[in-house]
């Protein structure tokens, strides 16, 4: 029997492809082996969204060219579709599939029946993006918009969830354009009548309505109380530059009005530093900013130039050195910005699913660490983990201590 090794870079929607490609794989009978040097076939789910990503991708096929057992090696993903990366001269020896769809099963199928190594599922329910961001490669490498139909994703959510998965993160490439409406498909998933929970992930802004709000806030079982909102920027000027949908005011008001409505929801956001034409003046309204506006964390990025992109043109580019040390300025208020959504909630006790052997994961995205058998004695927890171990998953009452992290 032939052995394969999938390797997956990048963001939830990869992950989720990189597990359809697994499945297509044991579906024609392959086994499925954790080292590529034991494989006879490597498929690399790539990532172009940033130089780093690049890199590392390049690394990881370097390496598996050397390996003594001389795999095939498949390339895929987002690098490939970028045409600013001649992926082919550099790895001559390399097989590269361009439609990463010829690797699943069916090519618009696109449903999965679990997640390795996994207690949470991603579950892919829409792909593309045509917003054109000035710093973003994606909607160039991404750009067929496509939503996965709602009777499906009902369906494979069920599915899922009798496979013994608790939480379902919805995700996609710009999941707020789900054709339909996100609030409605959400609204019909709250109605499946099992023991689940839905996370949203990443969401722009502009994208969401009351109506999600609301639902968020009636359907306390069902919905995570976390949303991760992009703001990229504290700055008008910049956020004008980058073609970002709103300003400061707008997404001050609107988060301010999610918070009334949802005050343990915890707000999470991405920060890109070192935007080309970005001033200190620009970075020090950035970090007034996200200091006034109730962020549990951050994701912060360094400006990556991404040729094909309008910014990748643009003039005066930061030094390397000022975007690490304001890269650096914004980790300290994001460690403040933890720290104090952690104490607002120690004490309190939030449902949870385990992540690992010895973590949870609360509705409010705190991770909380086992600490002792005391810990396991108090919460009925079996073989000192979250849940029993033979037990895919499972949703549970959990405190949240000093010790927890975000």
């Amino acid at each position: 029997m032939k052995k394969y090794y999938v390797h997956t870079f990048g963001c939830k929607v990869n992950q989720y492809e990189s597990q359809l490609i697994s499945e297509k794989f044991r579906n024609d009978n392959l086994e499925q082996v954790q080292k590529p040097d034991e494989a006879d076939i490597i498929v690399f789910n790539s990532c172009t969204v940033t130089a780093d990503a690049d890199k590392e991708c390049k690394y990881f096929l370097r390496k598996a060219a050397k390996l003594p057992n001389k795999p095939r090696i498949i390339l895929t993903g987002c690098i490939v579709k970028n045409k600013n990366i001649n992926i082919r001269n550099l790895f001559p020896n390399i097989e590269i599939i361009t439609d990463k769809t010829k690797l699943f099963i069916e090519n618009q199928k696109q449903t999965i029946s679990g997640f390795d190594k996994r207690s949470r599922v991603f579950l892919k329910i829409q792909d593309g993006c045509n917003s054109f961001c000035s710093y973003c490669i994606v909607p160039h490498v991404r750009n067929t918009i496509w939503s996965k139909p709602e009777n499906k994703v009902l369906l494979e959510i069920e599915n899922l969830v009798k496979n013994g998965y608790s939480e379902i993160v919805l995700t996609g490439i710009h999941i707020g354009k789900y054709d339909g409406g996100l609030s409605n498909l959400v609204e019909k998933i709250t109605r499946i009548p099992l023991d689940f929970r839905i996370r949203i992930s990443s969401l722009e802004l502009n994208e969401i309505d009351d109506k999600l709000i609301d639902l968020i806030k009636i359907n306390t079982e069902k919905i995570c109380r976390h949303l991760h909102i992009p703001l990229q920027s504290g700055s008008n000027e910049i956020l004008k530059q980058m073609n970002r949908k709103y300003s400061t005011k707008t997404f001050e008001e609107k988060i301010n009005k999610i918070v009334r409505i949802l005050p343990d929801l915890a707000l999470t956001t991405d920060i890109i530093t070192g935007f080309p034409g970005e001033t200190e003046k620009h970075h020090k309204e950035t970090c007034d900013f996200i200091k006034r506006i109730l962020f549990a964390r951050f994701h912060i990025f360094r400006y990556s130039d991404r040729q094909g992109t309008k910014a990748s043109a643009f003039k005066n580019k930061v030094p390397t050195n000022e975007i690490k040390n304001r890269a650096k300025h914004l980790l300290e208020i994001d460690s403040v910005k933890r720290r104090d959504f952690l104490n607002k909630n120690v004490g309190t006790k939030r449902k949870a699913v385990k992540i690992g052997k010895d973590k949870a994961l609360t509705d409010n995205y705190i991770i909380v660490k086992r600490q002792s058998e005391v810990w396991d004695a108090k919460y009925g927890i079996k073989n000192k983990l979250p849940v029993d171990e033979k037990q895919q998953s499972g949703i549970f009452e959990i405190e949240i201590t000093g010790t927890s992290e975000i």
